[in-house]
């Protein structure tokens, strides 16, 4: 490894970051006031702040000519399957009163998340190649005609 691309690699990093940290924190306390008793426009503003961080994330990808690290995929598909874990959690232990008021705007902003993240996808790539980034089957096949360019069936 050259020190070049090392010290780019910590540029991207931190420039990223920048990005997460305090939108990370302003979603966190937005979304804290609105699971609290501040009502669905707080939680709404928390997701609309990820939504903001996620974007931005996206434009330095752009502008330094990256994409997304395996980690940085790695963090947020975690990240959302243990929101919607949390929700489901809620939606069975908690009561009645504060399950109906957060459930509602809690899922929205999980749909608009991955609705995002769906969008990038497809403008990133086109819809063919937002979908092939998700064939695993095709890239496990280690044969040789499974590398052959052409698009169709036997000849």
């Amino acid at each position: 490894m050259d020190d070049g691309s090392a010290t780019e690699r910590l540029d991207r990093h931190a420039l990223v970051m920048a990005i997460w940290l305090p939108l990370g924190f302003v979603a966190t306390a937005l979304l804290h006031v609105g699971l609290t008793g501040g009502g669905a426009w707080w939680i709404g503003a928390g997701f609309a702040a990820i939504i903001a961080a996620f974007t931005c994330h996206v434009i330095a990808n752009a502008m330094l000519g990256t994409s997304f690290t395996y980690g940085e995929t790695a963090l947020g598909a975690v990240a959302y399957a243990a929101a919607v874990l949390a929700v489901l959690a809620t939606l069975l232990f908690a009561s009645e009163p504060v399950a109906g008021r957060i459930l509602l705007p809690v899922a929205l902003g999980l749909a608009a998340l991955l609705a995002a993240v769906i969008l990038y996808l497809v403008i990133a790539f086109g819809a063919r190649g937002a979908f092939e980034r998700f064939d695993v089957i095709r890239d496990n096949n280690l044969r040789a005609a499974s590398r052959l360019p052409h698009r169709g069936g036997r000849r």
